[in-house]
């Protein structure tokens, strides 16, 4: 017997800000049989009312958009739509973004310059249930967890977190947030530059390097949802 996901088509949503590459886009997976676009939006706020609205399985969102970006969209979207699976695309190959991304609930993270071919069988792909990073960032991306991992095993880091400060556990809350250091400072009312004092204490006790790693870590210790 046929089951109903195998009869129902894969509804789609795609955000970008470019008119002609949404659109673009949505014309290469219209035509296809088990695909439907569902709809269109320019930034991120109009892709978490469409969302709302037409209930997608997969969300294409572009990284970088004005307004509310692809990053703070995938986080809203994890919260309100929880059942569609976000695909964030972008022009550069760079891991700017990219854990930031993921750390946002995107299961899926390409280039641009994907073939028409590519286009719909990652959407089939995340609609089944797979992750996709383009190849050059799943091997950053790989790279970074390695390295932490042997900081981990290796005995560099500690299995809890180290005399960190009330108010250096609440800036670590937003890092795992992906939030900037001015949001973090808007936040909890101290100004930028203090916060980037705490974000230093926070990389030396932890015996870390960046942000990324202090994100990893979080999600590691399973302190990934901490607020302060």
């Amino acid at each position: 017997m046929t089951s109903d996901r195998e009869v129902e088509p894969i509804r789609v949503l795609v955000c970008d800000d470019h008119a002609v590459f949404r659109r673009g886009l949505a014309m290469v997976l219209e035509p296809e049989p088990d695909i439907v676009v569902v709809g269109e939006a320019g930034d991120g706020h109009e892709a978490i009312e469409q969302a709302c609205e037409s209930a997608p399985d997969v969300v294409l969102l572009d990284v970088r958009m004005p307004g509310m970006n692809g990053i703070a969209a995938a986080r809203r979207l994890a919260v309100e739509v929880p059942s569609a699976r976000v695909v964030m695309l972008t022009v550069s190959d760079t891991e700017e973004h990219l854990y930031d991304a993921l750390k946002a609930g995107a299961v899926g993270y390409l280039l641009k310059e994907l073939s028409i071919e590519e286009v719909a069988d990652a959407v089939r792909a995340v609609a089944a249930g797979q992750s996709l990073v383009t190849p050059s960032m799943a091997s950053k991306l790989l790279t970074e967890f390695t390295v932490l991992a042997n900081r981990v095993d290796g005995g560099r880091l500690p299995g809890s977190l180290p005399r960190l400060t009330a108010r250096e556990g609440q800036v670590l809350g937003g890092i795992t947030r992906s939030l900037s250091n001015r949001e973090i400072a808007a936040e909890l009312m101290i100004s930028e530059n203090t916060v980037k004092n705490h974000v230093g204490n926070i990389l030396e006790k932890l015996q870390l390097h960046s942000r990324h790693e202090v994100a990893l870590y979080a999600v590691r210790q399973q302190i990934a949802d901490l607020d302060g």
